[in-house]
């Protein structure tokens, strides 16, 4: 029994005797919608055994574009470190003591998206760790918007590419040839008219200076319906939904 104690001891014992990796990402306090901000990754090893060779791969937002996916937003500077691989950063930290931490920051500009703009990171070791399934964490950007307060009569081009599962305007200038555009005139009253063809007609306000709706009908039937927030070129980024279709259509929308 003495020896079938000590066994448990010294297994017990060994598997404590190790490293273990924890992440987090800390945002930028407030990030403007189009504008670069830093992120900060921080890697801890909170275990009792130092960690070799670590690593920490960040998983940037992306686009929901086919059959081609990108990085949703500009990346700017980052630690030299990390390098880019596709729509992650993959940064090497090395050897990373027991009970310290090692960070690494990257830029990076985001647009407007009806989808969240969501970062993954997760850290390796070749060192053994008590636990692998605190490797990894992620955070969504809150992003800021621009004030465009509108009052009166506007002639508007508003600019839009269309496709499935789209959520931005900034997945239509990866790809300019698909950009196609039509003015619209918005009225002081809340009505809108398309010039192009009468049959159009509809509605458009603000519910807040940063944002921007409008719908389009057509013989008593609503065919389209916008909803975008203001960004740094003065226009309102946004998505539109066809009513009864799969299909969506971002929209760049300036005043």
């Amino acid at each position: 029994m003495f020896s079938s104690m000590l066994s448990v001891l010294v297994l017990s014992g060994s598997a404590q005797a190790a490293a273990d990796l924890t992440t987090g990402i800390t945002l930028p306090a407030s990030a403007t919608v189009d504008t670069q901000a830093t992120y900060t990754v921080q890697v801890n090893n909170i275990g009792n055994r130092d960690a070799s060779n670590v690593t920490v791969s960040i998983q940037l937002p992306v686009t929901h574009t086919s059959p081609g996916v990108y990085v949703m937003g500009v990346l700017g500077t980052r630690s030299a470190s990390c390098v880019q691989s596709g729509t992650k950063l993959n940064c090497t930290i090395g050897t990373l003591r027991k009970a310290r931490s090692s960070t690494v920051t990257f830029n990076i500009a985001l647009p407007q998206s009806s989808a969240p703009l969501t970062f993954a990171v997760t850290a390796t070791t070749t060192s053994a760790e008590n636990s692998t399934a605190n490797n990894g964490s992620s955070a969504t950007a809150a992003l800021t918007y621009v004030d465009i307060p509108l009052a009166g009569d506007y002639t508007v081009t508003n600019d839009h590419c269309t496709g499935t599962n789209l959520t931005a305007w900034y997945e239509c200038t990866l790809f300019p040839s698909s950009i196609s555009s039509h003015t619209v005139e918005f009225h002081a009253d809340g009505t809108l008219s398309i010039p192009v063809d009468a049959g159009y007609y509809g509605w458009w306000g603000q519910d807040s200076d940063d944002h921007l709706w409008f719908e389009y009908w057509y013989g008593g039937a609503l065919e389209v319906s916008f909803e975008g927030n203001g960004t740094i070129n003065g226009c309102f980024d946004g998505l539109s939904e066809f009513n009864g279709s799969v299909y969506v259509a971002p929209y760049e929308v300036c005043f």
